[in-house]
């Protein structure tokens, strides 16, 4: 466990009434992945007469329209609208790139884990959370109600980045065994040398409704190195020696961009919510603004 990820942190009064100010905020009809409750039909009892439809056999009994019956000669069956518990996925990328930066990434990252996990449980979704890195770490199955805040800081706090990143392998492994597909909140630096968009085509296949949060510190965007250096590769441990003068700079600022035009390219193109998130940036900063924006319920 890092020195600055205790559970106290997530339990200090200023953390919990930040938190409760963006639940507010949430619930005020913003539109995005995470919906809390959901209307589906069903038969039965319920607040809200939805519509008939013809009987069929096999069907209870009890919601058959009798008096339809008396009136007709046909047996239909009523219809209500009822509502449906969604199950909110947090995958937490923990591999080796995310202990990079002051503060770390992996520290950043778990910050708003918590946040969107006690916003998700306040609304009576059910909460899961998974950590990857070159395989599936252990998980915690789905949970309701606020006062599971606790087990999630528990888990939180539990893993620490190790290994190397493989998103594709990860996601497709997560997507194959999940048995109740909902909102996938994925978190992650996305620095993996194979690429993104495998993993993310496997949980949308899966209908899952992904909102991704790609957590970068600056230094990652714009490096401030110059010379003859000597790079270790933080995941793989593979040096490499090179001189960095201000036309490579600009040549890797730009490649950098370009990848993230990609990834922003892809979100748009198939519907997903997409957000960088600055380790400079106050992480409820970010979240306020994430929630202005209309991105975690409606």
């Amino acid at each position: 466990m890092s020195a600055d990820e205790r559970i106290e942190d997530f339990l200090d009064e200023a953390f919990l009434r930040k938190l409760e100010m963006l639940k507010v905020l949430a619930r005020r009809g913003v539109k995005g992945p995470l919906r809390g409750r959901h209307p589906a039909v069903r038969t039965g009892a319920s607040l809200e007469f939805l519509d008939y439809r013809n009987y069929q056999p096999g069907d209870d009994l009890r919601y058959v329209d009798w008096n339809a019956y008396g009136r007709l000669d046909r047996l239909f069956l009523k219809l209500f609208r009822e509502e449906e518990d969604l199950t909110v996925h947090l995958l937490l990328d923990m591999s080796l790139s995310m202990a990079f930066g002051t503060p770390r990434k992996s520290t950043y990252a778990k910050r708003v884990a918590a946040s969107v996990g006690y916003i998700a449980l306040a609304n009576l979704d059910r909460v899961g959370i998974t950590s990857f890195s070159d395989s599936l770490g252990d998980s915690l199955s789905p949970v309701r109600g606020k006062h599971q805040y606790l087990t999630l800081l528990r888990y939180l706090v539990g893993v620490e980045p190790s290994g190397k990143t493989r998103f594709n392998g990860c996601c497709r492994q997560y997507a194959s065994l999940c048995k109740r597909p909902g909102a996938a909140v994925v978190i992650t630096d996305l620095l993996d040398p194979e690429g993104f968009m495998e993993g993310l085509d496997a949980l949308r296949y899966r209908k899952f409704d992904i909102s991704l949060i790609q957590v970068l510190d600056p230094l990652e965007r714009h490096p401030s190195l110059e010379g003859y250096l000597r790079l270790r590769e933080v995941e793989t441990g593979e040096m490499r020696r090179l001189v960095v003068d201000g036309a490579l700079q600009e040549h890797y600022v730009r490649s950098f961009e370009g990848f993230l035009g990609r990834i922003r390219d892809y979100c748009r193109h198939y519907g997903i919510d997409y957000h960088l998130a600055e380790t400079a940036v106050a992480f409820e900063d970010f979240l306020m603004e994430y929630v202005r924006q209309g991105t975690f319920f409606h």
